[in-house]
């Protein structure tokens, strides 16, 4: 199996080709030194560029999806701290000065208010609140949006591990790094969270 044709600077730039000898209206994945994948059909709303390159520039990276977790963080602690306002105590410390704080269930009512309020607007919408500021929505396989109430849940679902008590911030860093991982390596930019769900994450302007 031939590689694809190098551009006039003699290079093979990363991306989706058709490969000689393989069924028309196929295509493989190229990742700049040898074949990826097998054949397919072209990727949902790959966008074909010349030498029948499909990019991946509909698909959001690394950078685009950091910010969306960083305000997507955002929203959680406001989120949290909304909620859990109306059970707060004032504590008196010793220095006569209060504090508040939340004990017990109260303390699990913002993560999971912020959850469900998730799952809500990316079943509405295709976006958590961090994707939608920054132009990005999440698509089914078939790239469709929103993607509705199961996918929906599904991409929940590895969140909802960091509730456990004691354990939860270590596994929120260990999901979000494991997801730039998979996002970093992925012909398609998926994180765990799509593939739990076979959901896409992509640029609005390229729906």
């Amino acid at each position: 199996m031939t590689a694809p044709t190098p551009d006039a600077s003699g290079n093979i730039a990363a991306g989706y080709y058709h490969a000689e000898g393989d069924a028309p209206g196929t295509v493989r994945y190229w990742d700049g030194t040898g074949w990826a994948s097998d054949p397919m059909l072209p990727p949902p709303g790959a966008i074909s560029a010349p030498g029948g390159v499909f990019s991946q520039d509909r698909f959001g990276g690394v950078g685009i999806r950091i910010g969306a977790i960083v305000l997507d963080g955002i929203a959680f602690i406001v989120t949290a701290i909304l909620v859990s306002i109306p059970f707060a105590e004032d504590v008196s410390n010793a220095d006569n000065s209060f504090e508040f704080q939340i004990n017990g269930w109260a303390a699990l009512l913002g993560p999971i208010a912020f959850l469900a309020l998730t799952v809500a607007l990316v079943a509405a919408t295709g976006a958590s609140p961090g994707k939608l500021m920054v132009g990005l929505r999440i698509t089914t396989a078939d790239g469709v949006t929103p993607p509705g109430y199961g996918p929906a849940a599904l991409r929940s679902l590895p969140w909802a591990l960091t509730l456990i008590p004691f354990l939860g911030i270590v596994i929120w860093f260990g999901i979000v790094i494991t997801s730039l991982v998979t996002i970093s390596n992925d012909n398609e930019c998926r994180s765990v969270f799509d593939r739990i769900s076979n959901t896409r994450v992509v640029l609005k302007s390229r729906l």
